[in-house]
């Protein structure tokens, strides 16, 4: 059995490489305008600084260099992708529920936010063509721009965007659609994948800063959602681990060649990834919400006492 090549003989799908070097391409053409602009903006600020210490500030350490950081999370967006959908873990994904979980982790919890990171809404538009850039913007005409605008405002809104994450990510775990999709390359890649990935972005534009995206809630209110995110994570891996029976018959092999596992045993270890594993991300990003919480309000209190 050779795992490290698909039918076709091809160790990453040529759909995925060709995205992922046309999204490459869009982004760092951007990326390279925004970088000359703050670099700029950071010298002229510094040199303003240098003559009126008193009244004009640098730019806080954490702005410095954003897009510099931002691109390095972009790069490893693409590279979680290409992890996903590489012949090893999709072929050992059709064959073992664990390998399936971490290829959904990919996409869920690591993709999924540092794509957010990377802001790339504005570094693809500046690097798309200007005639690509005109024909859109005489597409777009008013009419649609207002309904994207409000599909957009209505869809971030922090209970709406709770509650997709967990109907999408629930749905897709429910054995019939998830034997369905195991059957069918085109529904488990376009359909669940492509699902998964959306429902998540759209969450962690709550939680991460991703201009020119606003922040819809306050650090309490992303936190709530950060804590729905988790609640949901663990209930999901709950009912998949403790479960008496195997629930999705492409995985209910009396024993498996790989690894020696019995069908329950395969499930029980892929919801302990799902559970452990799956709410690192989560985990990170309240610890950085509660220490930026904290030091907003220790800067509150110490403007109160002057």
């Amino acid at each position: 059995m050779n795992i490290w090549v698909d039918a076709n003989g091809w160790p990453i799908p040529p759909t995925v490489l060709l995205l992922s070097i046309i999204a490459d391409i869009l982004y760092f053409r951007g990326w390279h305008i925004l970088m000359k602009e703050e670099q700029n903006e950071h010298r002229k600020t510094a040199r303003i600084s240098s003559l009126a210490p008193s009244s004009i500030a640098v730019p806080a350490k954490e702005q410095q260099g954003a897009w510099f950081w931002r691109g390095i999370f972009f790069l490893g967006a693409i590279v979680a992708l290409i992890l996903a959908s590489c012949a090893p873990i999709d072929i050992l994904s059709g064959r073992l529920f664990w390998v399936h979980m971490v290829q959904h982790l990919l996409i869920l919890s690591v993709m999924a936010p540092l794509l957010v990171a990377a802001a790339p809404l504005l570094p693809m538009w500046l690097g798309l063509p200007v005639r690509a850039q005109k024909l859109l913007l005489k597409l777009a005409t008013p009419p649609i721009r207002q309904v994207f605008y409000k599909v957009g405002h209505w869809l971030r809104q922090p209970a709406i965007s709770c509650a997709i994450l967990v109907v999408g990510t629930w749905v897709w775990h429910w054995p019939p659609l998830y034997d369905f999709a195991l059957t069918n390359d085109f529904i488990h890649d376009w359909g669940e994948h492509l699902t998964f990935l959306a429902v998540s972005v759209l969450f962690w534009t709550q939680i991460i800063p991703s201009p020119p995206l606003p922040f819809r809630t306050g650090y309490m209110g992303r936190m709530i959602c950060i804590g729905v995110a988790i609640a949901q994570n663990v209930v999901l891996a709950v009912l998949i681990g403790f479960a008496s029976a195997p629930l999705y018959a492409p995985y209910a092999h009396p024993l498996s060649a790989l690894g020696g596992l019995s069908a329950i045993q395969d499930q029980q270890f892929g919801a302990g990834i799902m559970w452990t594993f799956g709410d690192v991300p989560f985990g990170i990003a309240i610890s950085v919400l509660v220490q930026r919480w904290l030091a907003v309000q220790d800067r509150k209190t110490a403007h109160e006492l002057q």
